[in-house]
Protein backbone atom coordinates (compact mmCIF):
# COMPACT_ATOMS: atom_id res chain seq x y z
CA UNK A 1 0.00 0.00 0.00
CA UNK A 2 1.47 3.32 -1.10
CA UNK A 3 2.10 6.11 1.44
CA UNK A 4 0.01 9.26 1.11
CA UNK A 5 2.13 12.16 -0.02
CA UNK A 6 2.20 15.77 1.14
CA UNK A 7 4.26 18.87 0.41
CA UNK A 8 7.00 20.07 2.78
CA UNK A 9 6.00 23.52 4.07
CA UNK A 10 9.66 24.62 4.13
CA UNK A 11 11.11 23.51 0.77
CA UNK A 12 8.06 22.35 -1.23
CA UNK A 13 9.39 18.83 -1.84
CA UNK A 14 6.99 15.85 -2.00
CA UNK A 15 7.29 13.75 1.17
CA UNK A 16 5.32 10.94 2.78
CA UNK A 17 2.60 12.34 5.07
CA UNK A 18 3.75 9.93 7.80
CA UNK A 19 7.35 11.25 7.73
CA UNK A 20 8.37 13.12 10.88
CA UNK A 21 10.92 15.25 9.02
CA UNK A 22 11.52 16.23 5.40
CA UNK A 23 14.35 14.10 3.92
CA UNK A 24 15.22 17.01 1.61
CA UNK A 25 15.58 19.92 4.08
CA UNK A 26 15.13 18.32 7.54
CA UNK A 27 12.16 20.50 8.53
CA UNK A 28 9.52 19.02 10.86
CA UNK A 29 6.45 17.62 9.09
CA UNK A 30 3.68 18.77 11.42
CA UNK A 31 0.06 17.74 10.97
CA UNK A 32 -2.35 20.59 10.30
CA UNK A 33 -3.77 21.83 13.58
CA UNK A 34 -7.31 20.74 12.75
CA UNK A 35 -6.08 17.13 12.37
CA UNK A 36 -4.32 17.00 15.74
CA UNK A 37 -6.13 15.03 18.44
CA UNK A 38 -5.47 17.62 21.16
CA UNK A 39 -7.06 20.36 19.04
CA UNK A 40 -10.25 18.35 18.51
CA UNK A 41 -10.45 17.54 22.24
CA UNK A 42 -9.81 21.21 23.11
CA UNK A 43 -12.67 22.33 20.85
CA UNK A 44 -14.99 19.77 22.48
CA UNK A 45 -13.97 20.94 25.98
CA UNK A 46 -14.50 24.61 25.06
CA UNK A 47 -17.96 23.88 23.66
CA UNK A 48 -18.88 21.85 26.77
CA UNK A 49 -17.49 24.58 29.05
CA UNK A 50 -19.49 27.32 27.32
CA UNK A 51 -22.63 25.18 27.43
CA UNK A 52 -22.13 24.38 31.11
CA UNK A 53 -21.51 28.03 32.00
CA UNK A 54 -24.62 29.13 30.13
CA UNK A 55 -26.79 26.51 31.85
CA UNK A 56 -25.22 26.47 35.30
CA UNK A 57 -25.40 30.16 36.21
CA UNK A 58 -23.41 31.19 39.30
CA UNK A 59 -22.60 29.26 42.44
CA UNK A 60 -23.01 31.30 45.62
CA UNK A 61 -21.19 28.80 47.87
CA UNK A 62 -17.80 30.58 47.86
CA UNK A 63 -19.35 33.92 48.87
CA UNK A 64 -21.25 32.20 51.71
CA UNK A 65 -18.05 30.79 53.19
CA UNK A 66 -15.94 33.93 52.74
CA UNK A 67 -17.38 35.92 55.71
CA UNK A 68 -16.70 33.04 58.12
CA UNK A 69 -13.07 32.97 57.03
CA UNK A 70 -12.80 36.74 57.54
CA UNK A 71 -14.26 36.50 61.06
CA UNK A 72 -11.72 33.84 61.94
CA UNK A 73 -8.85 35.95 60.58
CA UNK A 74 -10.07 39.02 62.51
CA UNK A 75 -10.12 37.11 65.78
CA UNK A 76 -6.67 35.63 65.19
CA UNK A 77 -4.86 38.62 63.71
CA UNK A 78 -1.53 37.72 65.29
CA UNK A 79 -1.47 34.16 63.97
CA UNK A 80 -2.71 35.32 60.54
CA UNK A 81 0.21 37.77 60.24
CA UNK A 82 2.60 35.00 61.27
CA UNK A 83 1.22 32.73 58.56
CA UNK A 84 1.67 35.48 55.95
CA UNK A 85 5.26 36.05 57.05
CA UNK A 86 5.99 32.33 56.78
CA UNK A 87 4.42 32.24 53.31
CA UNK A 88 6.58 35.17 52.13
CA UNK A 89 9.72 33.51 53.52
CA UNK A 90 8.84 30.32 51.64
CA UNK A 91 8.34 32.27 48.38
CA UNK A 92 11.76 33.91 48.77
CA UNK A 93 13.40 30.50 49.28
CA UNK A 94 12.12 29.21 45.91
CA UNK A 95 14.66 29.28 43.10
CA UNK A 96 13.19 29.55 39.61
CA UNK A 97 15.06 27.85 36.79
CA UNK A 98 14.99 29.94 33.63
CA UNK A 99 13.44 28.31 30.56
CA UNK A 100 11.82 29.47 27.33
CA UNK A 101 8.35 28.62 26.09
CA UNK A 102 10.06 27.28 22.94
CA UNK A 103 12.03 24.73 25.00
CA UNK A 104 8.92 23.60 26.87
CA UNK A 105 7.06 23.14 23.56
CA UNK A 106 9.93 21.20 21.97
CA UNK A 107 10.26 18.87 24.96
CA UNK A 108 6.51 18.21 25.05
CA UNK A 109 6.41 17.39 21.35
CA UNK A 110 9.48 15.14 21.59
CA UNK A 111 8.16 13.06 24.52
CA UNK A 112 5.19 14.10 26.67
CA UNK A 113 5.88 11.47 29.37
CA UNK A 114 9.48 12.63 29.75
CA UNK A 115 8.39 16.29 29.81
CA UNK A 116 5.92 15.54 32.61
CA UNK A 117 8.61 13.80 34.68
CA UNK A 118 11.03 16.66 34.09
CA UNK A 119 8.79 19.70 34.66
CA UNK A 120 5.70 18.84 36.74
CA UNK A 121 5.93 20.11 40.32
CA UNK A 122 8.99 22.30 39.70
CA UNK A 123 9.46 26.09 39.67
CA UNK A 124 10.47 27.96 36.52
CA UNK A 125 10.85 31.47 35.13
CA UNK A 126 9.24 30.96 31.72
CA UNK A 127 9.95 33.50 28.98
CA UNK A 128 7.87 33.89 25.85
CA UNK A 129 5.16 36.06 24.30
CA UNK A 130 1.81 36.89 25.84
CA UNK A 131 -0.85 34.83 24.07
CA UNK A 132 -4.60 34.60 24.59
CA UNK A 133 -6.06 36.29 27.67
CA UNK A 134 -9.22 34.91 29.29
CA UNK A 135 -11.98 37.56 29.29
CA UNK A 136 -12.88 36.61 32.89
CA UNK A 137 -9.29 37.14 34.02
CA UNK A 138 -8.77 33.56 35.19
CA UNK A 139 -5.79 32.68 33.00
CA UNK A 140 -3.65 33.59 30.01
CA UNK A 141 -1.37 31.68 27.66
CA UNK A 142 2.32 32.05 26.86
CA UNK A 143 3.10 31.61 23.16
CA UNK A 144 6.34 30.40 21.59
CA UNK A 145 8.21 32.25 18.83
CA UNK A 146 6.95 29.68 16.27
CA UNK A 147 3.61 30.92 14.91
CA UNK A 148 2.74 27.38 13.77
CA UNK A 149 3.34 25.89 17.23
CA UNK A 150 0.12 25.53 19.20
CA UNK A 151 1.50 24.13 22.47
CA UNK A 152 -0.67 25.35 25.34
CA UNK A 153 1.21 26.97 28.23
CA UNK A 154 -1.65 28.15 30.44
CA UNK A 155 -0.95 30.39 33.42
CA UNK A 156 -3.57 30.71 36.18
CA UNK A 157 -4.00 34.17 37.71
CA UNK A 158 -4.35 34.05 41.49
CA UNK A 159 -4.76 37.70 42.58
CA UNK A 160 -5.76 41.19 41.44
CA UNK A 161 -2.17 42.45 41.15
CA UNK A 162 -1.40 39.74 38.58
CA UNK A 163 -4.64 40.49 36.74
CA UNK A 164 -3.84 44.23 36.67
CA UNK A 165 -0.38 43.47 35.25
CA UNK A 166 -1.90 41.40 32.42
CA UNK A 167 -4.57 44.02 31.72
CA UNK A 168 -1.78 46.50 31.06
CA UNK A 169 -0.19 44.25 28.40
CA UNK A 170 -1.09 43.27 24.84
CA UNK A 171 -1.00 39.97 23.00
CA UNK A 172 2.49 39.41 21.60
CA UNK A 173 4.32 41.37 24.35
CA UNK A 174 7.40 39.72 25.84
CA UNK A 175 6.64 38.18 29.22
CA UNK A 176 8.38 36.22 31.98
CA UNK A 177 6.18 34.23 34.35
CA UNK A 178 7.60 32.79 37.54
CA UNK A 179 5.66 29.93 39.04
CA UNK A 180 5.13 26.22 39.56
CA UNK A 181 4.28 23.86 36.71
CA UNK A 182 1.49 21.91 38.34
CA UNK A 183 0.63 19.61 35.45
CA UNK A 184 1.84 18.52 32.01
CA UNK A 185 -0.23 16.70 29.40
CA UNK A 186 0.19 15.83 25.75
CA UNK A 187 -3.15 17.34 24.78
CA UNK A 188 -3.59 20.12 27.34
CA UNK A 189 0.05 21.26 27.48
CA UNK A 190 1.38 22.94 30.64
CA UNK A 191 -0.58 24.36 33.59
CA UNK A 192 1.26 27.02 35.61
CA UNK A 193 0.43 28.44 39.05
CA UNK A 194 1.78 32.01 38.89
CA UNK A 195 3.91 33.53 41.63
CA UNK A 196 4.93 36.68 39.72
CA UNK A 197 4.81 38.28 36.26
CA UNK A 198 7.58 40.37 34.73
Amino acid sequence: MANKMTVCKSCGAQIASSAKTCPNCGAKNKKPIYKRAWFIILIILVVLGIGGAAMGGGDDAPSDTAPAANVENDSNTGSDEGAKATEKATEKAVEYEEISADQLADDLEANAASAKDKYAGNYYAISGKLGSIDSDGSYFDIDTNDELDFTIIQCYIKDDSQLDKIKGMSKGDSIVVKGKIRDVGELMGYSIDIDSIE
